[in-house]
């Protein structure tokens, strides 16, 4: 295969798949106990029939391995180790499970005088993380986190991470559809949209003889029968007790693979050792990119900052809760004006029926809302509007606080601390902020202003207050996406089509279609007088939302790509994600972002981040919801 090969930090699907099946190998093996390696990560001492004492190393976010002999171990333990110590020592590993094309190993321990088990589960995408449950729930796990589809922390329900498509089940037909559906080259098409990454996509290509570079659609069917038989070869390959297979250039360890690797075959002076065991290599490889131990000054600092990032985190999650519940009360006072006759009977039902309390539960419309008994349904509506109101200014608030931490998030810990910043762009704000910055906002390749609400308070917000006659109004033909409006050209002149095609393209990138990791999307615009909050008879139009009336103009096939650079405005640097062709004509474009992995979404933040000398917080506040994928320009 032409070019170098790209490095790993972290196993891939298949090495995952190989321990797994040398774990289920092993024939069982009791817990002896736990301890904090220095170098990071826990280990499990296991004593196996046959085996004698065997280490399994377990390293979230990177790596796991069975070895005779493990990394050094701290002096003491901390309180993590001590639970992992207190809930499995004595307990026999009793099965592993399929890992299903996941970064995930996922081990069943149990005692023989307890019929329960007690589940190991390490991630090793991410920043990665390390849990234990018992009877469904999680009594102990190295990292609390939550998203919106899962919690992670001591007492929740025990949950396995998001499946995607699981890749080594893939048949020869779904191969020719993604294929097919592609736009991209043959290599980011196998990485991404058929979920093996990087290093496995470079194996697969150079087992089937084709340049990565080629459209993944210019010969689907003739690649979907190479690319199948490719990967049943490589399961063929690690089998049921795979070996290892150390690739190494003057004594410098390159890769390990439990596979006999034909990316490495071209490469001068690349030499392959086989072991008899895929741990053994993976064990030395990944520990030789083992950084050096920090110094109390570095992990001080280091802790320093994950308080920081802690502390954003749990206001980020406030700022969120306190808008849900002020969209929540708006839309509750708007639901009992749309539908007052309504409220009216509840009302007089329950007073009929000589109910008392202070709140009365009732049903309008399509929304359950909370009635006064003993007043007006206006005056429960204008409670309702004056609880939001106190709520906004709470949210103020909270919003400042959450400024001022990101700031000092933003600065260096020390003189020589992070990366040198953009000419131009000074983390203390010395520039003039402009109007539309307190919106998402791009500059389009014609000098055009144009902004898009970030939740449903700001979709209503931007149409009330900015938009007006000359100005367009697009949207993505989705549900719930953005509302974005293209601002008529200062000094006069009409918005012309290429300034549409990028406000389309950037108004499905921030809709759900990213999140999808659709390939491309359709949009359309129409004149300020065609949007409305007008909707029909009996029908209520909820917050963040607008009636469109008349025909719309419609903007089809727009790629889901987008471009994080600078562009220069009245004097002043200024970072931006907006389509390419507007950050080219007024910039410059640093990296190029397509849709992801979601769970590796971390890891391509802290990429970026340290790349190119941005503020984690700043970065966050530009980019879409959802996995990104970078590419350089």
């Amino acid at each position: 295969m032409p070019g170098v090969p790209t490095p790993k930090d972290r196993f891939t699907s298949l090495d995952t798949l190989a321990l797994a099946r040398e774990l289920r190998a092993l024939g069982g093996g009791r817990v002896d106990k736990a301890f904090d390696l220095v170098e990071g990560g826990w280990s499990l001492t296991l004593r196996a029939a046959g085996e004698g004492r065997r280490e399994l190393v377990l390293v979230p976010g990177r790596y796991a391995a069975l070895v005779a002999e493990g990394p050094h171990h701290t002096e003491t333990l901390t309180p993590f180790a001590k639970e992992l110590r207190r809930l499995l020592a004595g307990s026999g590993l009793r099965s592993v499970a399929e890992p299903q094309g996941e970064r995930y190993l996922e081990l069943s321990f149990g005692r023989s005088d307890d019929p329960s088990e007690t589940i190991v589960a390490l991630e090793m995408f991410g920043q990665g993380n390390l849990t234990v449950a018992r009877a469904g729930r999680i009594v102990a796990v190295a990292t609390s986190r939550r998203w919106a589809h899962r919690v992670v922390r001591v007492g929740a329900e025990y949950s396995r991470p998001p499946l995607r498509d699981n890749p080594w089940a893939v048949t020869s037909a779904s191969i020719e559809a993604e294929l097919t559906r592609s736009r991209t080259d043959l290599a980011s098409t196998i990485a991404a949209r058929l979920s093996f990454g990087g290093p496995i996509a470079e194996e697969l290509i150079a087992r089937i003889g084709r340049d990565g570079s080629m459209p993944a659609s210019a010969d689907a069917k003739g690649l979907s029968t190479q690319l199948y038989s490719a990967v049943q070869g490589l399961l063929s390959d690690i089998g049921e007790r795979p070996s290892g297979y150390r690739y190494a250039r003057d004594e410098v360890v390159l890769d390990a693979t439990p596979y006999p690797s034909r990316r490495w075959v071209d490469q001068d002076g690349v030499t392959e050792t086989r072991l008899p065991t895929f741990s053994a290599v993976a064990f030395e490889y990944f520990r030789s990119l083992t950084p050096a131990v920090p110094s109390e000054e570095e992990r001080r600092s280091a802790a320093e900052r994950r308080e920081l990032e802690r502390q954003v985190e749990q206001q980020r999650e406030a700022v969120r809760s306190l808008g849900e519940e002020i969209d929540r009360l708006q839309g509750d006072a708007e639901a009992i004006f749309a539908h007052y006759p309504e409220a009216e009977a509840a009302i007089a039902q329950a007073r009929a029926e000589g109910k008392t309390g202070r709140t009365l539960p009732a049903r309008v419309g399509e929304r359950d809302v909370s009635l006064q008994p003993d007043t007006s349904p206006r005056e429960s509506a204008q409670g309702l509007y004056e609880e939001a109101k106190r709520l906004s200014l709470k949210r103020a608030g909270a919003q400042d606080a959450l400024a001022d931490t990101e700031a000092r998030l933003a600065r260096p810990s020390s003189p020589k601390a992070g990366p040198p910043q953009p000419t131009g762009f000074p983390l203390g704000g010395q520039r003039k902020t402009q109007w539309f910055e307190r919106y998402r906002w791009f500059v389009s390749s014609d000098r055009v202003i144009v902004i898009a609400g970030r939740d449903a308070s700001s979709n209503d917000l931007i149409v009330r207050r900015h938009l007006k006659d000359g100005d367009v109004y697009v949207h993505a033909d989705l549900h719930g996406a953005s509302s974005v409006i293209v601002k008529r050209p200062v000094g006069g002149g009409g918005i012309t089509e290429a300034t549409l095609q990028e406000a389309g393209q950037w108004a499905v990138a921030y809709s759900k279609a990213w999140r999808a990791g659709l390939a491309s999307a359709s949009a359309f615009w129409v004149s300020p007088d065609q949007v409305s909050k007008s909707a029909a008879t009996g029908e209520f139009v909820p917050r963040g939302a607008w009636v469109i009336h008349g025909a719309k103009n419609v903007l089809k096939d727009l790629p889901l790509e987008l471009a994080l650079g600078t562009i220069v405005y009245e004097g002043s640097e200024r970072w931006t994600v907006a389509p390419p062709s507007a950050v080219r004509a007024l910039g410059t474009v640093r990296v190029l972002l397509t849709p992801g992995d979601e769970r590796d979404r971390r890891d391509r933040e802290v990429e970026l981040a340290n790349d190119l000398g941005l503020p984690r917080p700043l970065l966050q506040s530009l980019l879409p919801a959802g996995g990104i994928a970078i590419r350089r320009p």
